[in-house]
């Protein structure tokens, strides 16, 4: 399958699934139409468990997720992989992430199902064309409300990162849960694998701890399903 394409035509499904993206909100079919002829992006699609890695090449560009879910992950000079986002078209904000923030560290793409991505250079939105001046105006507007939420994501992500053990990274990883589901019971968006990655601790090491924390009553849990058990932690106002 060809992961990386130019679309010239988009189907009216295609057009109805980025109706509902951030980055495309306020905008009509026709707008959407419009834009997508100019900015002549890169379509990508992944099948389930199907990766592709983006190079330097494509650091001036920005990508969408418009159908499933993928993972972001970034990879050192070791090969080492360290798990930044997990962007799903479902999501009302955060769907947004910039190569540009990762410049220097390859970065690779996960589907965790079948997912379809756009992929289009800054400059069709910064660079103004006078035909489609309103439309790329919109556009930047929503994309500057979409970065907002993903700097916060990766703030918060930072914060996990910062604590000293792992029994502190996983309550620091739920209690930004918490927070943001507004809810003591949620599922969160990583499979045990992707969680290691993203708090960048060893796998078995994550299984022990968060078995520790639910033999004292804190958590308990099945797959990606979590429930907190004592708000000692996890309070929000």
């Amino acid at each position: 399958m060809e992961q990386f394409k130019t679309e010239t035509e988009f189907s009216g499904e295609h057009i109805a699934l980025l109706q509902n993206h951030v980055l495309f909100k306020g905008l009509d079919a026709d707008q959407i139409r419009a834009f997508l002829k100019f900015a002549e992006p890169y379509f990508i699609e992944l099948g389930e468990g199907q990766t592709v890695r983006l190079n330097r090449d494509l650091s001036d560009y920005i990508g969408l997720v418009f159908s499933g879910q993928v993972i972001v992950f970034g990879i050192d000079y070791s090969g080492n992989r360290l798990l930044h986002n997990s962007i799903g078209s479902n999501q009302s904000s955060g769907t947004l992430f910039s190569i540009l923030d990762y410049r220097g560290t390859l970065v690779e793409l996960e589907g965790k199902r079948r997912s379809l991505m756009l992929m289009i250079n800054r400059s069709k939105i910064y660079s103004v064309n006078e035909e489609i001046a309103v439309i790329q105006h919109g556009i930047l507007v929503n994309m500057i409300e979409s970065q907002r939420t993903m700097f916060n994501d990766l703030s918060c992500h930072l914060y996990c990162l910062c604590q000293r053990t792992i029994r502190d990274k996983i309550l620091k990883f739920l209690h930004f849960c918490v927070e943001n589901y507004r809810c003591y019971e949620f599922d969160i968006p990583f499979s045990r694998e992707d969680l290691a990655f993203y708090l960048a601790v060893d796998r078995a090491s994550l299984s022990r701890s968060l078995s520790e924390l639910k033999s004292q009553g804190i958590i308990d849990f099945k797959k990606n399903h979590f429930t907190v058990l004592s708000t000692r932690y996890f309070q929000y106002d």
